[in-house]
């Protein structure tokens, strides 16, 4: 039941949005067909973390009673720094191969569109604990708040780029160059924060040096609220490793920016509220109170200025190198990345693809690192003709004991080529 339930978890994910590799493309370069042209489909959807197992994440998600059976296993896996990141991404790309320049270079080209969306949060223990069991067990003491930091954006890019795969002594770099168009961005970063409960429950006070940012958010609003750019670069090169061959890469993705429009809202301001309840002494003082002095606008207005003006803000930028061996019908990779502007640790790993008949292929990744500590997962490839199927299963260890480990994903793509 436990593993039905993390299937459950990712597809309720996927679904109600319609996810990203940390690596270039591969499908750009290596034709897996024999035609003149390929299309492709994706879409993979991941999750992970390293203390908010995935048994809490998918009832939270879809809305269940969160029960000390979930809280109690996420709170005594708590350290000082936690870690939490999501990622929706799909999309559709073309590529046209073997256009030559005089016969000696060999260029692909091609075209992308996609849609992306990241998630990730870093938070203290304390900030889990209040959020999550209430703030009576601090009593007499300051609740750490800081540093947290959450960072939820979602866009639309267009790409289009070329790969020259003959690139002096059989090297291959490649240039993408993108349009973004910004569609949500929440942003918070709370450099400083704690929350002290009088030891007799008669006031809070809140201590917070804190920056907000977020886009339109009128109801209703679902057009356009940025536009930026991005670039991808890549370059590979063979090598040799005794009498095997290999091929060593390095590539950095969605390189860029966003600039939000002018009805984006800023709020940026290092003070300490006091809170010492309300005193009510009529049921007229409390009506008026609650009409003059506790509407929304009033607190926000009072304690939480906002400002509408324009801001740019970076995309979730990724480092990819790994070099990749030849081990006749074993190829071993071995890799790391690191994803900017998101809260991740780098993610180390090893992963081995076996090939077999009939146009399939197998792999296995172990990995340690990115939102998660320990990772496992495995993929399959089906080459029929000229039509390759690809799914690949992600944090098994989230899926197979969601009660003990953060982590589930799910990526699938579908690629055909033309004549």
């Amino acid at each position: 039941m436990k593993c039905i339930k993390s299937v459950i978890f990712i597809f309720s994910l996927l679904f109600p949005f319609l996810s990203a590799s940390a690596q270039w493309d591969e499908s750009f370069i290596h034709n897996p067909g024999t035609g003149k042209i390929l299309a492709g489909l994706y879409g993979n959807v991941d999750y992970s973390s390293s203390a908010v197992t995935s048994a809490f994440a998918a009832t939270f998600i879809q809305g269940g009673y969160l029960g000390n059976n979930l809280k109690d296993p996420v709170s005594s896996g708590l350290k000082n720094a936690n870690r939490l990141g999501y990622s929706l991404n799909y999309g559709a790309f073309g590529v046209l191969y073997n256009d030559t320049i005089k016969k000696k270079r060999v260029f692909n080209f091609f075209i992308a569109i996609r849609h992306k969306a990241y998630l990730n949060i870093n938070f203290p223990a304390d900030v889990f604990n209040v959020a999550f069991y209430g703030n009576a067990s601090y009593a007499g003491q300051s609740a750490k708040l800081s540093p947290f930091s959450l960072n939820s954006i979602s866009y639309q890019q267009l790409e289009i780029g070329t790969v020259c795969t003959n690139f002096g002594g059989k090297a291959q770099f490649g240039l993408g160059l993108s349009f973004l168009a910004g569609q949500q961005l929440q942003a918070i970063n709370v450099a400083n924060g704690s929350l002290y409960t009088d030891p007799l429950g008669l006031s809070l006070q809140l201590a917070s040096d804190t920056k907000y940012n977020t886009s339109d958010s009128t109801p209703g609003h679902t057009h356009l609220n940025g536009y930026g750019a991005s670039l991808d670069f890549y370059f590979s090169a063979p090598y040799k490793l005794g009498k095997k061959n290999g091929v060593i890469t390095i590539s950095i993705n969605d390189l860029g920016f966003i600039k939000w429009n002018s009805k984006s809202l800023s709020y940026n301001k290092d003070t300490t509220y006091t809170y010492n309840g309300i005193t009510i002494t009529s049921l007229n003082q409390f009506a008026n109170a609650t009409i003059n002095n506790l509407s929304k606008d009033s607190l926000q207005n009072k304690y939480f200025p906002l400002e509408r003006k324009s801001f740019y803000t970076n995309v979730p930028s990724i480092l990819s190198m790994n070099t990749n061996t030849d081990l006749g019908k074993m190829h071993l990779e071995v890799g790391f990345w690191y994803i900017f502007n998101g809260n991740s640790m780098g993610y180390f790993y090893a992963q081995g693809d076996k090939y077999f008949s009939h146009g399939w292929l197998a792999d296995l990744q172990l990995g340690y690192g990115g939102y998660a500590t320990y990772n496992a997962s495995i993929g399959i490839v089906k080459q029929v003709k000229n039509t390759q199927i690809k799914l690949g299963i992600n944090h098994l260890q989230g899926m197979i004991l969601p009660d003990k480990f953060g982590g589930a994903g799910l990526a699938i793509q579908l690629l055909h080529s033309f004549k």
